[in-house]
Protein backbone atom coordinates (compact mmCIF):
# COMPACT_ATOMS: atom_id res chain seq x y z
CA UNK A 1 0.00 0.00 0.00
CA UNK A 2 1.29 3.45 -0.89
CA UNK A 3 -0.13 6.60 0.67
CA UNK A 4 0.85 10.08 -0.51
CA UNK A 5 -0.56 13.07 1.40
CA UNK A 6 -1.29 16.10 -0.74
CA UNK A 7 -0.07 18.85 1.58
CA UNK A 8 2.95 20.17 -0.30
CA UNK A 9 3.55 23.87 -1.05
CA UNK A 10 4.01 25.23 -4.57
CA UNK A 11 7.34 24.39 -6.19
CA UNK A 12 8.47 22.24 -3.27
CA UNK A 13 12.12 21.45 -4.04
CA UNK A 14 13.06 17.81 -3.97
CA UNK A 15 16.05 17.43 -1.68
CA UNK A 16 16.80 13.83 -2.61
CA UNK A 17 16.27 12.31 -6.03
CA UNK A 18 15.46 8.69 -5.24
CA UNK A 19 13.10 6.43 -7.17
CA UNK A 20 10.28 4.89 -5.09
CA UNK A 21 10.83 1.20 -4.39
CA UNK A 22 7.49 -0.30 -5.43
CA UNK A 23 5.50 0.01 -8.63
CA UNK A 24 2.55 1.35 -6.61
CA UNK A 25 4.76 4.06 -5.09
CA UNK A 26 6.02 5.05 -8.55
CA UNK A 27 2.45 5.26 -9.80
CA UNK A 28 1.41 7.43 -6.83
CA UNK A 29 4.37 9.75 -7.42
CA UNK A 30 3.56 10.12 -11.13
CA UNK A 31 -0.02 11.03 -10.29
CA UNK A 32 1.10 13.44 -7.56
CA UNK A 33 3.46 15.22 -9.97
CA UNK A 34 0.69 15.44 -12.54
CA UNK A 35 -1.71 16.98 -10.01
CA UNK A 36 0.93 19.45 -8.85
CA UNK A 37 1.22 20.77 -12.42
CA UNK A 38 -2.55 21.31 -12.70
CA UNK A 39 -3.57 24.77 -11.39
CA UNK A 40 -7.08 23.49 -10.60
CA UNK A 41 -5.77 20.69 -8.36
CA UNK A 42 -2.54 22.16 -7.00
CA UNK A 43 -4.12 23.69 -3.87
CA UNK A 44 -6.63 20.93 -3.11
CA UNK A 45 -6.21 18.56 -0.17
CA UNK A 46 -6.28 15.22 -1.94
CA UNK A 47 -4.74 12.05 -0.53
CA UNK A 48 -3.51 9.52 -3.08
CA UNK A 49 -3.28 5.87 -2.13
CA UNK A 50 -2.32 3.09 -4.55
CA UNK A 51 -2.88 -0.63 -3.92
CA UNK A 52 -2.13 -3.12 -6.69
CA UNK A 53 -2.39 -0.38 -9.35
CA UNK A 54 -5.78 0.80 -8.04
CA UNK A 55 -5.76 4.52 -7.21
CA UNK A 56 -7.80 5.63 -4.19
CA UNK A 57 -8.48 9.37 -4.01
CA UNK A 58 -9.67 10.68 -0.65
CA UNK A 59 -10.23 14.11 0.81
CA UNK A 60 -12.42 17.17 0.50
CA UNK A 61 -12.50 19.31 -2.64
CA UNK A 62 -13.51 22.94 -2.87
CA UNK A 63 -16.08 22.15 -5.60
CA UNK A 64 -17.57 19.23 -7.53
CA UNK A 65 -15.27 19.89 -10.51
CA UNK A 66 -12.27 18.98 -8.35
CA UNK A 67 -13.53 15.43 -7.91
CA UNK A 68 -14.15 14.87 -11.61
CA UNK A 69 -10.85 16.49 -12.64
CA UNK A 70 -8.83 14.41 -10.14
CA UNK A 71 -10.68 11.27 -11.27
CA UNK A 72 -9.89 11.98 -14.93
CA UNK A 73 -6.26 12.79 -14.11
CA UNK A 74 -5.88 9.50 -12.20
CA UNK A 75 -7.34 7.50 -15.10
CA UNK A 76 -4.99 9.23 -17.55
CA UNK A 77 -1.94 8.09 -15.56
CA UNK A 78 -0.18 5.20 -17.27
CA UNK A 79 -0.42 1.92 -15.36
CA UNK A 80 -3.69 2.62 -13.51
CA UNK A 81 -6.10 -0.34 -13.54
CA UNK A 82 -8.94 1.28 -11.57
CA UNK A 83 -9.83 4.45 -9.65
CA UNK A 84 -11.82 4.60 -6.41
CA UNK A 85 -12.86 8.23 -6.03
CA UNK A 86 -13.77 9.03 -2.41
CA UNK A 87 -13.44 12.81 -2.79
CA UNK A 88 -16.23 14.76 -1.12
CA UNK A 89 -17.35 18.33 -1.75
CA UNK A 90 -16.63 20.90 0.94
CA UNK A 91 -19.66 21.44 3.16
CA UNK A 92 -20.35 25.07 3.86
Amino acid sequence: MTYVPWFLPDDFPSLIQVQPASEDAQLACRLLESMQRDPRLRHERICIEVQNRVVILDGVGTCADVSSEAHARAWSTAGVHDVNNRLRPLER
